[in-house]
């Protein structure tokens, strides 16, 4: 339905659509023939693709360039506003995906556009307006944050094991054993494949779900023990080093 709006419909460049989805709200593998910025208003949405995970929280979006297959879950009660850009339409935007910090101005004009109602009239206004949200996406500050999809065997049983039961403490060389590698091998696997170590991805995994609980309401105390931290204080540092705040100050600047 959005393709045939915007390819057959939309005499603009771009569009932006308004959604909301309940926590738990899954929109499964799909792609479309346009660019997307899937830009999370509120709530957390998790967007995969074959090759990562990317999580959004709010105030931050992803990127996603026509034609990639990719599968979004909502976590928490979330809002995101969907800017839809026409292909070849500004050949300097990201030619891959990825996570983007969205600015005061950038967030208020996705805001502003996705209350617009087209009319021929206006359209001069609004073309004006999406070129400098093109602007803001181009000059927007990419950020790391994301957990990469492991392909070797051996290191995705490990990787989905951490994924689905983040608090799992079991030491490099205990996952090794279970592998049946050398603990040198498995660093090596991680170093090669994923551009991690293993404590550096256990802690993304760590963070990725502490996200999901935090905006479900879980006090900050709970969601750390709970994923697997030894303290509240060694959750905080990891968090503001993530996330330039602290998580129980996180969900507050909406």
């Amino acid at each position: 339905m959005i393709d045939t709006v915007l390819n057959d419909e939309l005499p603009m460049s771009a569009i932006v659509i308004p959604k909301s989805y309940p926590d738990g709200h899954i929109i499964d593998w799909h792609h479309h023939d346009f660019s997307q910025l899937v830009f999370a208003y509120s709530g957390v949405m998790i967007v995969e693709t074959y090759e990562n995970l990317w999580v959004i929280p709010p105030q931050r979006a992803v990127w996603i360039p026509a034609g990639v297959l990719h599968k979004v879950s909502m976590h928490g009660q979330a809002k995101m506003r969907n800017f839809y850009v026409r292909p070849n339409c500004d050949r300097q935007l990201p030619e891959q995906s990825c996570v983007l910090n969205v600015s005061t101005l950038m967030r208020e004009l996705l805001l502003h556009l996705a209350s617009v109602e087209f009319s021929e009239s206006c359209r001069e206004e609004i073309e004006r307006l999406i070129k400098v949200t093109l602007d803001q996406l181009k000059s927007a500050h990419q950020v790391t944050f994301y957990i990469p999809i492991a392909t070797d065997p051996r290191l995705a049983s490990v990787c989905n094991a951490l994924l689905n039961d983040p608090a799992n403490s079991r030491s490099l060389s205990e996952w090794a054993a279970i592998i049946n590698i050398s603990s040198r091998s498995l660093s090596r696997l991680y170093r090669n494949e994923l551009g991690l170590s293993f404590v550096e991805y256990r802690h993304q995994v760590r963070l990725l779900e502490a996200l999901k609980q935090l905006a479900k309401g879980k006090p900050v105390t709970t969601v750390a023990m709970e994923v697997g931290f030894s303290s509240l204080s060694a959750f905080n540092r990891l968090f503001k080093r993530n996330f330039g705040t602290t998580p129980g100050h996180f969900f507050m600047v909406i």
